[in-house]
């Protein structure tokens, strides 16, 4: 079945959830590649990404009916992911090492510098976060990274909307200072 891009994501879970089940694909299209973003931030562990959503999206797909229709699809699928990011952290598994870029194979040699410097500032900010605590490393992540509200955010981590931007005002201060003395050690 074909669904026109406007449909929200609401609509989409009420027609799945009224015996048009095929439609749980289109909501595996719209969230795959910002679930494994967000996973694969939070975890850090680039191998285990694709069984953790898979797993969101069966846990989502059997929890279907008790998705509350007041709140955000979007939110409650993150939820379920932060879940499921939190448990592998807990499983004590040994993390993994990062893979090289994508982009090495497609890319124009005379962009590769240009590239490989982007990318080692971007892993550079990526170690900063990485040592941040959880409690201010999600909402980061959540908000720059995935493009979600504050309310969302609030949803998502369960915490008040008020201390969403507290969390992000804070977590951006200690990147600043982890950066920092990353420079200047």
């Amino acid at each position: 079945m074909k669904l026109s891009e406007d449909t929200s994501d609401e609509d989409l879970v009420n027609q799945i959830i009224n015996k048009n089940k095929e439609l749980f694909y289109h909501l595996v299209v719209r969230y795959e590649a910002k679930l494994k973003r967000y996973i694969l931030t939070i975890t850090n562990r680039r191998n285990e990404v694709d069984d953790v959503v898979q797993n969101v999206f069966l846990k989502a797909y059997t929890n279907l009916r008790t998705f509350d229709r007041r709140l955000k699809f979007s939110s409650w699928l993150y939820r379920i992911a932060h879940n499921e990011s939190v448990n592998l952290i807990s499983s004590g598994f040994i993390q993994k090492f990062l893979s090289l870029p994508d982009w090495l194979d497609i890319e124009s040699r005379d962009r590769i510098e240009e590239r490989m410097d982007e990318e080692a500032m971007k892993q550079r900010l990526k170690k900063c976060i990485d040592k941040l605590k959880m409690k201010y490393k999600e909402p980061l992540v959540l908000f720059y990274y995935d493009d979600k509200s504050y309310a969302e955010i609030s949803d998502i981590l369960r915490i008040p909307v008020r201390n969403v931007g507290v969390l992000i005002h804070r977590g951006k201060l200690q990147v600043k200072e982890l950066c920092n003395e990353k420079n200047n050690s």
